[in-house]
């Protein structure tokens, strides 16, 4: 991409055109023309708009991030750090969808979601029971 088509990109984005629009007019790839306003001009925008944009703080790492107006609200900065704080509360779910079931192998009494069909409390009664092995 040339400076040029840099330049042209700034001016016709922040009159408002859509990406398609400025796709088609430089013969450009809309992905690219995308990736481009993402990384360059929403920088500009957020600063010229910065009573719009809030920020959140991460509920596991405590990390900061921006929150995108007009979006639905964030709890974590990435994925991961959502995967682990559920994994480390799992009691705050909304447990009214789990049933209890009994292990086929052990007789040992777990707590299951309802339409999940589970047979065995752990991978080891599974083996076992399936092979003829002690657990």
């Amino acid at each position: 991409m040339t400076d040029s088509q840099k330049e042209r990109i700034n001016y016709m984005r922040l009159d408002g055109e859509s990406y398609a629009t400025i796709a088609d007019s430089l013969g450009l790839s809309r992905n690219t023309v995308k990736s481009f306003c993402l990384r360059n001009i929403c920088a500009e925008t957020n600063e010229k708009k910065a009573n719009l944009v809030m920020t959140g703080t991460c509920d596991q790492c405590g990390k900061g991030f921006a929150l995108c107006p007009g979006h639905r609200a964030r709890r974590f900065c990435s994925d991961h750090c959502r995967m682990i704080w559920w994994n480390a509360h799992r009691d705050l779910l909304k447990s009214n969808a789990k049933v209890e079931h009994t292990c086929a192998c052990c007789g040992k009494r777990f707590l299951g979601y309802e339409r999940q069909r589970r047979k065995y409390c752990s991978h080891a009664c599974y083996i076992s029971f399936r092979y003829g092995k002690e657990p």
